[in-house]
């Protein structure tokens, strides 16, 4: 056997050298001389392999994005050789007080240990619970986006001399797919539960979507998520390394999608002081523009309300309203934001100012025009399209359509007359086509319809959508009809259309039978489009409004069928994700569904209820002889008794009728949490006052809800199947009654539901 010190010295080599092995040597061991096969390259060899095929080696022993072979020797099978060495002829020790320190053999070309694993039972603590970027990179390979996200949050509550450490040993390849892997459009594909999906402050409180939601309306997800990405930005810049081009995309999007102008502001002023502004990167300077002007539906949560163009935001910078209109809109603000809460506000101010008030200004859209000059990036369908939107949002119609319309595209707009009801009969194109420097796709018409639809001009907007689709034989898909059904149903319905009529500018409110246009548009010839569960929620709430009931009765019968598919998909996914739990498989697939299916079954039995109950607020009927009140509310109550809230209430000629159902749950919205406080700003005479406005959060009480986020171990399979509800019940401990002879008895009849909501989501 060769001596201790050159043992050592060859390292792992040593093994292949070694023509006895030492008495109690491991069989894994044995096999693996047999192998010949080196633990890590090294530049003796002269084999330079990529740094994605072997352990890279640090003080934190950190893994590539490759996971090693199976035939290599790790950290724990290489000490217990060595101590197996050893233990043949102790070295010997130094005393330090009460501890005994073995001397360190790197000088002799030992591999370098951890320092944090000097002893064997540390590493394989530090196995058991192996550091969190290990992990996270095995599942950059795996490309599983839900996991990186729980490791993500591992990774950033280490401490800062740790995190620096980590991020310091890392390829720098490696660190930047680990940010283009947490993209914002890669976590809302894969791992997004709620999906383009309109969270309103009812949809919020009634279905107890606080651990989903945060107070102004963002999902947490993606707030969280800017937070730790810009933790890990922090600590690769105090490591001595400078962001690449590629991550600062990666964080203007995570801006963006936390709903967040000011910082992605301040990132790319980041981005033009480092090295990386020397590049003229269109894709960089088209995701500013998103981030700072919230183009993408994503980056105000698929709200259009908060990104619509109001005439009080017009007001000094679009043209001038007189200063009783501007008193009767600041009024109609204040008595809307009671009911909305802290949504659409901007955070890091102390009053509530609604985050397109940012946006209102000329002067910034002004600028990208100078700064696309000077710098001379390259112009093409994404920027365009997302300087449209960025100047949609402070009203310049005209520019667009003069500077980016007819210059780029072809399409001539000087025939158009704006504000006016679009004439699909009569086929006659009013617009004008020109040679196009662009030839426009999808994009443009998804550009388009924010534009015009978020200023009013929805007739404007219809035009241009059918004439691109027919001048270049491009195929409407679903979304553009559903954002024309949307936008038109916002700016046709209070409080949208009172604020256009305060203003004095009746044009830009559509006509009440708008929607119905565009659907009837839509499912005819050429198109033959099949609406899903979203337009028949827009067309059944505008018929409902119209109170035109024979014709909404159809649409929501079909509506309910789709409802019950939609339930046994939820069903389907229920039994596989406890399939995988039971099978003691971690699959993201199957999470991401079953919480998919979850939330769209919810949101789905919300719409149908809250059309139930318009549908019998909106019946009045004053006439005892009128058939209305006496047999087709009772139809409708036995049809669509499942959607119906328990007790079901309408008015007849006589009064109000009050239907409790006993083998149904009651459906009750109760107030919890503390009070909302907020000051708006107002104008008084000419000076700004800011006036209190206290608002209370309510909850729902359903097995509908989303309440809850209790682990499926705690549940059973027949409570998931029949409702979206995770939260656990749980007795309140027994009061203490006083009986007749003095003696205290406990009651075990009183009892409580206390859900298990746990405020810190998954993530």
């Amino acid at each position: 056997m060769l001596p201790i010190n050159s043992t050592v010295g060859l390292g792992q080599r040593a093994l292949l050298h070694t023509r006895v092995p030492p008495r109690g040597t491991c069989s894994r061991i044995i096999s693996l001389r047999l192998h010949r096969r080196s633990r890590v390259p090294s530049s003796v060899y002269g084999d330079k392999l990529s740094q994605c095929q072997y352990l890279s080696k640090s003080t934190r022993g950190i893994a590539t994005t490759t996971t090693p072979s199976a035939d290599v020797i790790s950290d724990h099978e290489f000490l217990l050789f060595r101590d197996l060495l050893t233990r043949a002829s102790p070295k010997p020790r130094i005393e330090h007080g009460s501890r005994h320190v073995v001397p360190s053999n790197r000088s002799l070309g030992a591999p370098e240990i951890p320092a944090a694993a000097s002893s064997i039972d540390e590493l394989v603590e530090r196995e058991h619970f192996p550091n969190p970027f290990q992990k996270a990179l095995k599942a950059l390979q795996q490309r599983d986006t839900r996991r990186l996200l729980l490791y993500l949050k591992q990774i950033v509550s280490l401490s800062d001399v740790e995190l620096r450490e980590l991020v310091a040993t890392i390829p720098r390849t490696t660190f930047t797919e680990f940010l283009r892997s947490l993209d914002p459009l890669c976590v809302a594909r894969d791992v997004d539960p709620t999906g383009p999906a309109l969270i309103t402050v009812g949809v919020y409180q009634v279905l107890n979507m606080q651990s989903a939601i945060d107070d102004w309306g963002v999902r947490k997800i993606y707030s969280q998520l800017l937070q730790r990405m810009l933790v890990l930005a922090g600590a690769l810049k105090d490591s001595g390394q400078a962001l690449q081009i590629e991550e600062y995309i990666c964080l203007l999007r995570c801006a963006g999608a936390a709903s967040d102008p000011a910082g992605a502001k301040l990132l790319w002023d980041d981005l033009r002081q480092s090295q990386a502004s020397d590049w003229r990167h269109s894709e960089a300077f088209t995701e500013f523009i998103s981030a700072r002007f919230l183009t993408r539906p994503l980056y105000t949560s698929h709200d259009k309300a908060r990104r619509m163009v109001t005439p009080r935001n017009l007001h000094r910078s679009r043209l001038l309203l007189s200063r009783h209109r501007v008193y009767r809109l600041d009024r109609l603000r204040f008595d809307t934001r009671r009911r909305k809460l802290n949504f659409g506000l901007i955070k890091d101010q102390d009053y509530a100012e609604d985050l397109m008030r940012m946006l209102r200004k000329k002067l910034p859209p002004s600028r990208l025009i100078f700064i696309i000059k000077e710098d001379g990036y390259r112009i093409n369908e994404s920027l365009l399209c997302a300087l449209m939107v960025a100047y949609g949002r402070v009203g310049s119609l005209r520019y667009i359509g003069s500077r980016i319309l007819n210059d780029y595209f072809g399409i001539r707009m000087e025939r158009l007359t704006y504000n006016k009801t679009p004439d699909i009969k009569t086929g006659k194109s009013e617009i004008e086509n020109i040679p196009y420097r662009i030839r426009p796709t999808i994009r443009l018409m998804q550009a388009v319809v924010e534009t015009y639809g978020s200023n009013g001009e929805i007739a404007v907007a219809f035009q241009l959508v059918d004439h691109i689709s027919k001048t270049y034989h491009i195929k409407i898909p679903l979304s553009i009809w559903q954002d024309l059904l949307e936008w038109t149903y916002i700016m046709s319905c209070p409080p949208t259309s009172t604020a256009w009529k305060l203003a004095g500018m009746h044009s830009k409110i559509p006509s009440s039978s708008a929607v119905e246009l565009i659907w009837n548009t839509m499912t005819s010839a050429p198109y033959h489009v099949q609406p899903s569960f979203d337009q028949y929620n827009i067309m059944i709430r505008s018929l409902l409004g119209r109170r035109q009931f024979r014709a909404t009765l159809p649409l929501m019968r079909q509506a309910v069928h789709l409802y019950d598919a939609k339930c046994r998909e939820y069903e389907e996914a229920v039994l596989g994700y406890v399939e995988t739990l039971r099978d003691g498989v971690y699959i993201s697939e199957a999470i991401t569904t079953y919480e998919r299916a979850r939330f769209a079954k919810a949101r789905m039995h919300h719409d149908i209820q809250t059309w139930c109950r318009q549908f019998l607020s909106n019946v009045r009927s004053f006439d005892p002889a009128n058939t209305l009140s006496t047999t087709a509310v009772p139809d409708f109550v036995g049809e669509f008794r499942p959607f119906i809230m328990n007790p079901a209430r309408y008015r007849t000629a006589t009064g109000y009728v009050s239907l409790f159902d006993p083998g149904r749950e009651n459906t009750s919205v109760k107030a919890f949490g503390a009070w909302v406080h907020m000051a708006v700003p107002m104008k008084h005479r000419r000076t700004w006052i800011y006036q209190g406005v206290k608002a209370k959060r309510f909850g729902g009480l359903s097995s509908n809800s989303l309440a809850g986020n209790a682990p499926v171990s705690k549940l059973d399979l027949v409570s998931m199947l029949t409702s979206t509800s995770r939260a656990v019940r749980q007795p309140r401990p027994a009061k203490k009654q006083a009986r007749s002879d003095g003696s205290v008895s406990k009651s075990s009849e009183t009892a409580a539901e206390r859900s298990y909501d746990d405020d810190d989501d998954y993530f």
